[in-house]
C-alpha cells in the first residue's frame, strides 16, 4: 500500500495531495523497506523451525519453494512487457529487460527501465535467498558476524563508493539491514532474547515506530529540511520498522493496530500483495513509457486496474504454484 501511495504520482490525473506527501517522505521506498523486515522475519523463522523440527535445513527444497513463489509471476510480467515493447506500446530497454529476467538489477546502474525498475528489489530477495541459508548452516554459530560485516560493509558506504568493483555490489548490501534486522527479530524471538524488555517495546509509543522509520527520510527528499538530515538514516528507518513488526505481532485485539492489520480487506491485499507490487508498475507509470496514450494509468482507474490484474494474476499463476510449494514442505 505504501509502495502504491508513493508511486501515484506518476500516474495521469493524480491529485496534488499524493505529490506534496511525496515530496516530503519516500512512502515507496518506506513500503519496500518494511517489506524487506518482514521477508526476513519470515525466511528466518521457517529456516530456525525446519533446523528444529529436523535437525537440518533441505537446501533444494528451500531453494525450489523460493523459485515457485517468486517466479512464475514475475515471468508472465516480463512477458507480458515484452509483447508490449514487440507491439510498440511501450518502451524498455533490452539490456534492463534481461538483467531483470537474471535477477541483478540490484548491481551496478543497470535495470533502470520504469517498468522492470522495481524488479531491484526482488533481486535483493532472490541473492538473499541463495546464500542466507548456507550461512545459516555453514556458520550456525557465527552468522551474528556475517551481519556485523554487511552493517560495517554499510557505515563505511562513502568510503567504499570510491572503489568500483565493490560500488557494483552496493543495491544489494545497502538494501540487507532491514532483512537482517529482520531475521534478527526471528532469532530473538526464537531464543527469547526480548523476554526482559518486552514490556518496553510494548509501550503504545512503539505503534508509531512504522510513522517515525518512515518520518526519517523526510530530510532526505525535502531539500530545505537536508540539514535535519541523520547518517545512516536507512539503518535507524529500518530498526523503527522492526521495532513496529514486534509490536504489531504482539499487540492484543482490542488494539487498533491489530485491528488495522487484521481487517478482512488488508488481510486479502496482503494475499495479493506480490502480485500487486509485480502489476502496479504498467498502471502507475510517467507516460513516457509507451507509446500511445496511457489511458490505464489514469487516477482512480489505475488502482482499479491494478487490483483487478493482480486478482487475476493471483488466482491463475501463484494459486497452482502455491498448491506445488505446499508439496514440498
Amino acid at each position: 500500500m505504501l509502495v502504491i501511495v508513493g508511486h501515484i504520482p506518476y500516474a495521469l490525473n493524480s491529485p496534488p495531495f499524493f505529490h506534496t506527501a511525496n515530496k516530503y517522505f519516500n512512502l515507496a521506498n518506506s513500503g519496500v523497506q518494511l517489506f524487506f523486515v518482514i521477508s526476513g522475519f519470515l525466511i528466518g523463522g521457517l529456516l530456525l523451525k525446519e533446523k528444529v523440527e529436523t535437525g537440518s535445513i533441505n537446501i533444494k527444497k528451500f531453494y525450489l519453494r523460493r523459485i515457485i513463489r517468486i517466479c512464475p509471476a514475475f515471468f508472465v510480467y516480463i512477458l507480458v512487457i515484452i509483447l508490449l515493447k514487440c507491439v510498440h506500446v511501450a518502451h524498455a530497454n533490452n539490456k534492463d529487460i534481461l538483467v531483470s529476467s537474471l535477477f541483478i538489477a540490484d548491481f551496478g546502474n543497470v535495470g533502470r527501465s520504469w517498468l522492470v525498475g522495481h524488479s531491484w528489489s526482488l533481486a535483493v530477495e532472490q541473492q538473499f535467498y541463495l546464500f542466507w541459508p548456507l550461512v545459516f548452516i555453514f556458520l550456525p554459530r557465527k552468522y551474528i558476524f556475517l551481519f556485523a560485516i554487511v552493517i560495517l560493509y554499510d557505515l563505511c558506504y562513502y568510503v567504499v563508493r570510491f572503489y568500483p568493483l565493490l560500488f557494483l555490489f552496493r543495491g544489494l548490501f545497502l538494501s540487507l539491514p532491514p532483512v537482517i534486522f529482520g531475521i534478527l527479530l526471528s532469532i530473538a524471538l526464537f531464543k527469547n532474547w526480548l523476554k526482559k524488555i518486552h514490556h518496553i517495546l510494548m509501550h503504545p509509543a512503539w505503534a508509531f515506530s512504522l510513522i517515525i522509520g518512515i518520518v526519517i527520510y523526510f530530510p532526505r527528499l525535502y531539500t530545505p529540511a537536508r540539514f535535519l538530515r541523520i547518517p545512516y538514516d536507512y539503518i535507524f528507518s529500518s530498526l523503527f520498522l522492526t521495532a513496529f513488526l514486534y509490536y504489531a505481532i504482539h499487540c492484543n485485539i482490542k488494539n487498533p493496530v491489530y485491528k488495522i492489520l487484521n481487517n478482512r480487506i488488508v488481510v486479502y491485499l496482503g494475499l495479493l500483495s506480490y502480485s500487486i507490487y509485480l502489476w502496479q508498475q504498467i498502471f502507475f507509470a510517467p507516460a513516457y513509457n509507451f507509446t500511445v496514450y496511457p489511458s490505464w494509468t489514469i487516477f482512480p482507474l489505475n488502482i482499479i486496474l491494478a487490483v483487478a490484474t493482480a486478482f487475476l494474476s493471483y488466482n491463475l499463476i501463484e494459486k497452482p504454484f502455491l498448491r506445488l510449494k505446499a508439496q514440498l514442505k
